[in-house]
């Protein structure tokens, strides 16, 4: 308690100076009331805009949160939490490219629904290890979302780091999954139990309300209590879950009785689960299997693209060498039909030769050895050229005076 207070002490001086660290650190202490400080959502508010304006990514993102849920006094105004998350984004900010990307899962703040970009974001900040992110991709998995194959066992695998962070709704979602035996996890109750009794420690509806569930039929290793599930349920009720608000509207009778009826169907319930657990188990191969052969189909389809661009390529650089060769034959009959070879004037001759009239016979002779050179068979020439230039030297050239 006393470095708090001595941290806001110091953060108080340095902000009063305009450092942007010192004005978004105390803002924090103002937005939760720490350091000996009362909670004040405006004055924190208010220093997350100096900070921001300075360029504070920290400052960005949580001064967004504030116009995202209208609060320290401003209005609720999701296109410029979009505009400060995306500034804080672009500066590297985890939460910031989180928040964005559950902006993009939606289509909030005037930003289109790109589920594609969500989960580009919600993946390069979950490789980061933040929770949030982990459980939104998770999420994303398990849905099949964002262009991502539907995969349980990522999805699993995704909610157990989030969960063991204390993220409250991948704990319920895990406890899903070990409830249903998904996601390549053993159906286990007891850990289940666990899991939705942290997450509703945290108030999280949905566990509260299947940690009643279990309350009311002795599940996950906890005793059977009625009161505890009416507890949990109402708990869950009053936060708008319609499933807890429709249990609490039964008749009081059903929370004592167990699934499926009287004490034989009770009987039941280890036959009933192992055949439930073996459905789920081949359920969740059968999806596996169709999730292999989706990727085997790709990559068989990405293969014949490639074959298809090179062979395309092939047959363009074909194309390009017989135009090539066509040009070159036509060059060839051009000259045959304007003149030949033992016929060729000095005017000719000193074309080919690229020479001027006046050339003297020292600058022929040095001109046709350069061309012979380049134009010979044994140099990758024509026989065609060489004919052609073999006469030049013997061209009578008329010397200058």
């Amino acid at each position: 308690m006393t470095e708090d207070r001595d941290a806001a002490r110091n953060y108080k001086l340095a902000a009063d100076r305009g450092e942007a660290w010192a004005q978004c650190n105390l803002a924090v202490l103002y937005q939760y009331g720490r350091g000996g400080l009362p909670r004040d959502l405006r004055e924190a508010a208010r220093l997350y805009k100096l900070a921001a304006d300075q360029g504070s990514a920290q400052a960005q993102n949580n001064l967004g949160t504030f116009f995202d849920d209208g609060d320290g006094g401003l209005p609720r105004d999701p296109r410029e939490a979009a505009r400060l998350f995306k500034l804080a984004a672009v500066q590297g900010s985890a939460q910031a490219q989180t928040n964005l990307g559950r902006f993009y899962s939606t289509g909030r703040g005037g930003l289109p629904h790109d589920d594609r970009e969500a989960a580009r974001l919600f993946k390069l900040v979950a490789d980061k290890g933040v929770a949030e992110a982990q459980f939104a991709l998770g999420l994303f998995y398990a849905k099949g979302r964002g262009g991502l194959h539907r995969n349980d066992y990522e999805a699993a695998r995704l909610y157990k780091l989030a969960a063991d962070q204390g993220h409250a709704n991948a704990q319920c979602n895990l406890a899903v999954f070990y409830t249903a035996g998904s996601g390549g996890l053993r159906r286990d109750y007891r850990e289940a139990a666990r899991l939705h009794k942290l997450a509703a420690d945290q108030g999280n509806a949905a566990s509260q309300f299947c940690l009643g569930s279990f309350y009311a039929e002795g599940w996950g290793g906890l005793p059977r209590d009625r009161r505890e599930a009416v507890r949990l349920y109402r708990l869950a009720a009053d936060q708008g879950l319609a499933e807890a608000q429709a249990r609490l509207r039964e008749k009081p009778g059903i929370l004592s009785r167990p699934l499926g009826g009287g004490a034989g169907a009770r009987d039941e319930w280890p036959q009933q689960r192992d055949e439930q657990e073996r459905q789920s188990k081949a359920a969740e191969d059968e999806r596996q299997r169709r999730w292999r052969e989706e990727r085997e189909g790709e990559w068989e389809t990405a293969s014949r693209e490639r074959e298809r661009r090179w062979q395309e390529e092939q047959d363009r650089e074909r194309d390009a060498s017989e135009r090539e060769r066509q040009r070159r034959q036509e060059e060839q009959d051009q000259w045959r039909r304007s003149a030949s070879v033992d016929s060729m004037s000095a005017t000719q001759a000193l074309e080919v030769l690229g020479l001027k009239q006046g050339a003297t016979r020292e600058e022929v002779n040095a001109a046709y050895h350069r061309l012979i050179k380049r134009v010979h068979p044994d140099v990758g020439g024509s026989s065609f050229f060489a004919l052609i230039v073999k006469p030049v030297d013997t061209v009578p050239i008329r010397q200058r005076p």
